[in-house]
């Protein structure tokens, strides 16, 4: 996994802010922003990763000039779009369809319920000089944390002059 101080690799992917796909490019981004959220999970509609998702759509973070919000997903980006509306969120979903992003980031998994090559949990704060400044990443996607996911990425945020609170996250499985 890139490490907190390393250089986060730049990308370019398909997503959806709605219904229409698009490309994404982080380096169109990044240098513009004081912070940029980049949130993996393996599916939108897996059920923690929904609740995580969701939550982090809930937050004013997305709203800010000065934080980016991308969710890395390894579902389609037609199943993107359903999960953008579906939860209602105001940030874009990134289809990383094979996790080359995510094998970029060391958050790839081999094999997940019978899906080959496709992102794990993970989540990455990353500055406007590419450094990355939180990395955590969960060995099951399905582990339901004992406190927020992102109270790191809050602090990490803090640390670049943004102030935001940690989205808390209503996880909706047994």
């Amino acid at each position: 996994m890139v490490q907190i101080g390393g250089t986060a690799p730049d990308f370019t992917l398909s997503g959806v802010e709605g219904r229409e796909p698009e490309m994404y490019e982080l380096v169109r981004f990044v240098e513009d922003v004081a912070g940029a959220v980049l949130a993996f999970v393996p599916s939108a509609h897996a059920p923690v990763c929904r609740d995580e998702l969701r939550a982090l759509g809930e937050s004013e973070w997305a709203e800010r000039d000065d934080v980016l919000v991308w969710g890395l997903t390894g579902d389609s980006v037609f199943a993107n779009a359903r999960a953008y509306e579906d939860l209602a969120l105001n940030y874009p979903v990134l289809s990383d369809f094979h996790a080359g992003v995510a094998d970029a980031y060391g958050v790839s998994l081999d094999d997940w319920h019978g899906h080959r090559d496709i992102p794990g949990r993970a989540l990455f704060v990353v500055d406007s000089d590419w450094t990355v400044r939180h990395a955590r990443s969960f060995a099951d996607p399905f582990e339901v944390p004992d406190e927020s996911p992102f109270d790191g990425a809050a602090a990490a945020l803090a640390e670049l002059g943004v102030d935001v609170d940690a989205p808390e996250v209503e996880y909706r499985v047994g």
